[in-house]
């Protein structure tokens, strides 16, 4: 999906400037049906894209640190979001928290889905039928949700991970970039070795965590 990225960046000059880039499928139409290279906002994500552009035209009249007011840590501001899903009502729910983060930031969204996950206990489930049953309902899901991204301009990808092998996802979420992580609760303790969800986000990386009940 295009994608718009406001970040601030020096020009020819040294000067400190704002740069608008957009992605390579950025393609609109103009009012007279000619491809226009553009990305179409909705008002929401308008009011967005202006109160970040404000954002960092002060920070430079300002003469102030890069990001002392458009950090990416700030929700207002965000380029990247993750959510765990393990198929349940609070997964659903921890998707559109995340989701509508993204959609209000114009950034990527990045679902990472967790099968065979024993109901109740974020511990790995025994029965390969049942562990056949939540990745295939979780594949369902993704469906759904691409539907609902594309709708709204919202870049969406996914993966899947088994949960007999937490190191797997543990190892993704140190190594990809984002700015606000949404778990739901009942996956908060899910990990082995002392490596829990939760606890090891919140100590290996300095970012956004939001836990949904």
């Amino acid at each position: 999906m295009p994608r718009i990225v406001t970040l601030r960046s020096k020009n020819g000059s040294d000067q400190d400037v704002i740069s608008l880039v957009l992605s390579q499928d950025a393609v609109t139409t103009g009012p007279e049906g000619d491809p226009w290279c553009g990305v179409s906002l909705s008002s929401a994500q308008a009011r967005c894209l202006a109160q970040r552009l404000s954002s960092i035209a002060t920070e430079i009249e300002n003469q102030e640190t890069p990001g002392y007011r458009a950090s990416t840590l700030s929700l207002a501001h965000l380029s990247s979001v993750v959510v765990v899903h393990d198929g349940s009502d609070q997964g659903h729910r921890a998707f559109q928290t995340a989701f509508e983060f993204a959609s209000h930031s114009l950034c990527r969204l990045e679902f990472l889905g967790v099968f065979g996950i024993s109901c109740g206990t974020a511990e790995a489930e025994t029965s390969s039928k049942d562990c056949e049953w939540q990745k295939g309902w979780l594949c369902r899901l993704v469906e759904m949700y691409s539907e609902q991204a594309a709708a709204e301009g919202v870049t969406l990808s996914f993966r899947l991970f088994p949960a007999s092998d937490p190191c797997a996802l543990l190892d993704v979420l140190y190594r990809i970039d984002f700015d606000l992580i949404v778990i739901p609760k009942s996956l908060t303790g899910f990990g082995v070795h002392g490596e829990r969800l939760l606890a090891s986000i919140v100590t290996r990386r300095n970012t956004n965590v939001f836990v949904c009940p």
